[in-house]
């Protein structure tokens, strides 16, 4: 029990590592918050037990996966940058919806304000981002393939519901969305 305690409280864990590990761990009924903490405290961190195989990455090759935001503009909103879908509340030339928009700005390092999404030039930017920096991370994160189709999805209907439902479950309008982009 103690060497298996060793090996989930491995070396160089990230935050998702040990959040996983302890998830494992209080499923198997091994152990709680408190053997974690001392295990922390033993310095396990620092021995060189070799990670278990539930926590070993898998990467996926990187691919030469290139969206063009034009084409993105002109499916989105006929290339209007001061579009705005009553609906969902997105806005611009990309049809950025608001959360994204803060979201997204904020990881740029950049104070553009909500209002900024009528900037046609800010508005590419931003969709530029999120499609090619943001969707690929969150790709990886669910463990979906980069392709391009794999990202027009995530773009239109969501990261987490393409992971939960599959791109073969994506509702119609994302479908209609990857055809005229692939036109």
């Amino acid at each position: 029990m103690k060497e298996l305690l060793e090996k989930t409280l491995a070396v160089d864990m990230n935050e998702f590592d040990i959040k996983k590990g302890l998830r494992t761990a209080a499923t198997a009924g091994l152990i709680g918050a408190g053997a974690f903490g001392l295990g922390a405290k033993k310095g396990l961190f620092q021995r060189g037990i070799e990670k278990p195989e539930t926590f070993v990455k898998v990467e996926q090759p990187v691919k030469d996966v290139s969206i063009d935001m034009n084409k993105i503009g002109q499916i989105e909103s006929s290339n209007n940058p001061k579009a705005e879908n009553k609906r969902s509340g997105a806005r611009g030339l990309c049809q950025i919806v608001k959360s994204t928009w803060l979201e997204t700005t904020k990881k740029m390092g950049v104070m553009w304000s909500w209002d900024s999404a009528f900037n046609e030039e800010a508005n590419k930017k931003v969709a530029d981002y999120y499609m090619n920096k943001e969707i690929p991370r969150l790709l990886r994160y669910y463990k979906i393939d980069d392709t391009i189709e794999n990202r027009l999805a995530a773009y239109n209907w969501g990261a987490g519901n393409l992971s939960r439902k599959g791109i073969e479950k994506a509702p119609q309008e994302t479908v209609n969305y990857i055809e005229k982009y692939m036109r």
